[in-house]
């Protein structure tokens, strides 16, 4: 237990990033990262309450001169809180009618602070070049992050805490206090760009909470998104802090950035103190463990025979599936544990959804995670073909707010309930069908008579000879009673038929080539025909050839006696 504890600390602390090189705990400065923009002297609980509301926000530029004029000097260090952040400019006054084409407009210097921040434009200390080039970045990278894991990375990050690291006293870092997850969009390249609410409640920034616990043994008070307060939220963080020296909590801080924090829920997940079956679970033990992982079911052979291993009874498919997959959701449903491999195409998907209707046949839950987002939405969308769409609640991306969750379980219990159907009579219908099809198999793979070659081959050469245009011959043959010694001596025969009568006067000249299985038989079933047309010729000749005083041609001198 100990080794498996000390494996299972490892791979927790190969999850968790709590350096200040994660932007969730040390955001870039402003213009030096691709992933974040940070906005200039906003009021972060105007902004939340308009989001909240459906609002959307779009962008500004500040001033050439507003940008470039160098920022007020900061208060002394040896002062334990840094003086108030220094005015900015005053903004605002007539703007431009219709925006700049690449998506942001220019803000103006010539309005009260309090009219700048009460309307729904987010200004940037950034070239408006800079900033649309940036905007357009995150959208691309938030949408791939998107189509890739299906975790949305694209938030609103609301209020800071200033704090320095005892490794590097000598500079500030800024970590947000909570994240709201956001949509940035733009509908076409002469369109604004356009901020959104994603999902109203925001989450704090969990890897500040731990960073505060582990580093500084500093606990925030609970987080509750309901009632979400920035500013309020701000005053319980920095009475949680207390006075430590250049330390500062900034409510109105407001930046835009793609962050990420699966790898941190997925370490507090795997806590024993939290989870405390963890350890003791077979699963966590065989992959952090090393330990065999049992199946209660024993693995199929490839040479199963799928109907005797399977009852009738238990062919709950919904899916297409072949031999290979019916046996592998057989083996799954049975408790065992395996691992399905194969390139695009081949059924994997399909393997899946069996599978998980399967298991919400039999009464049980299944919780399926992919990689990919892609991969998720093809086995959602075939189960929602085959109507059990109501079964599936997707806790992904956009899908994982609580209001998201509630909503789709709502919507789940209010589908009527499906008639129940009369399964012993499907049963028996099935039962008798694939007890015709066995039947028509094993019939296929029988011997014709004591020839010793299955029907099907038999079959196969016969529909291979009318794809080559060859006509059925005017001779039939008994081939029912023929065995394999007399197939292969007529075969023989026919061969050295063929190569034997080589002389000038043969009537087989030139003849030495192989012969096809159907040729043979053709030409094996017309020879007795030919001997007795030979025979009779040779015998109405005779008087004739007696006559003119030549000798008879017996049947003896025939070639085609003489090579029998």
């Amino acid at each position: 237990m100990a080794d498996l504890a000390t494996a299972l600390q490892e791979a927790r602390r190969g999850l968790l990033a709590l350096s200040t090189r994660n932007r969730l705990l040390a955001l870039p400065k402003p213009g030096r990262s691709r992933g974040v923009v940070i906005f200039d002297d906003e009021d972060a609980d105007f902004v939340l309450a308009a989001l909240k509301d459906g609002r959307a926000f779009t962008f500004e530029a500040m001033a050439e001169a507003a940008a470039t004029e160098p920022p007020a000097p900061s208060a002394p260090a040896e002062e334990a809180m840094p003086a108030a952040a220094p005015a900015k400019p005053r903004r605002g006054g007539r703007r431009r009618a219709t925006p700049k084409a690449d998506g942001v407009g220019t803000a103006d210097a010539a309005a009260t602070r309090e009219a700048a921040q009460s309307d729904t434009r987010l200004r940037v200390r950034m070239p408006s070049a800079d900033l649309a080039r940036r905007l357009r970045d995150i959208i691309a990278d938030a949408r791939t992050a998107r189509e890739e894991t299906g975790i949305a990375t694209l938030y609103l990050a609301l209020g800071a805490l200033a704090w320095r690291d005892p490794g590097t006293p000598e500079t500030e870092r800024l970590a947000p206090l909570a994240l709201l997850p956001v949509v940035l969009e733009r509908e076409g390249v002469s369109q604004v760009f356009r901020l959104r609410a994603d999902v109203v409640e925001a989450a704090e920034n969990l890897s500040l909470r731990e960073m505060l616990q582990t580093q500084f043994r500093v606990a925030l008070p609970e987080f509750d998104p309901e009632a979400y307060d920035p500013t309020k939220w701000a005053e319980a963080v920095a009475t949680a802090i207390g006075q430590r020296e250049h330390w500062r909590v900034e409510a109105d801080a407001l930046a835009l950035g793609l962050f990420s924090f699966a790898k941190f829920l997925m370490w507090r997940d795997l806590d024993p103190a939290a989870n405390p079956g963890l350890a003791t679970h077979p699963i966590v033990r065989a992959l952090v463990g090393g330990e065999v992982l049992a199946s209660e079911a024993p693995a199929f052979a490839d040479d199963t025979d799928v109907d005797a291993a399977i009852p009738v009874e238990r062919l709950d498919h919904v899916m297409d599936m072949d031999g290979s997959q019916a046996l592998a959701v057989e083996a799954v449903r049975r408790g065992g544990h395996l691992v399905i491999q194969g390139p695009p195409g081949t059924g994997k998907s399909q393997a899946i959804a069996t599978i998980l209707a399967q298991a919400v046949l039999d009464g049980r839950s299944v919780l399926f995670v992919a990689e990919k987002l892609a991969a998720l939405e093809v086995v959602q969308r075939r189960l929602a073909a085959i109507g059990l769409g109501p079964a599936c609640l997707e806790l992904h991306s956009e899908k994982q707010s609580k209001r998201a969750v509630l909503d789709e379980l709502r919507a789940t219990l209010a589908v009527p309930a499906a008639p129940k159907p009369d399964r012993d009579a499907v049963v028996r219908r099935l039962g008798a069908l694939r007890g015709r099809i066995n039947r028509h198999a094993e019939a296929m793979r029988a011997a014709v008579g004591e020839s010793g070659t299955p029907l099907h081959a038999v079959i196969g050469q016969l529909a291979a000879l009318r794809a080559r245009g060859v006509k059925a011959g005017s001779v039939t043959l008994d081939a029912g009673t023929w065995t394999v010694e007399r197939i292969e001596a007529q075969r023989a025969a026919l061969r050295e038929l063929a190569l034997r009568q080589t002389g000038a006067r043969s009537p087989f000249q030139g003849v030495a080539r192989d012969l096809t299985p159907g040729e043979t038989d053709r030409l094996m079933a017309r020879l007795p025909e030919l001997i007795r047309a030979f025979a009779g010729g040779a015998a109405a000749l005779a008087p004739l050839t007696a006559a003119i005083g030549q000798p008879a041609a017996g049947a003896a001198e025939v070639p085609a006696l003489r090579a029998l």
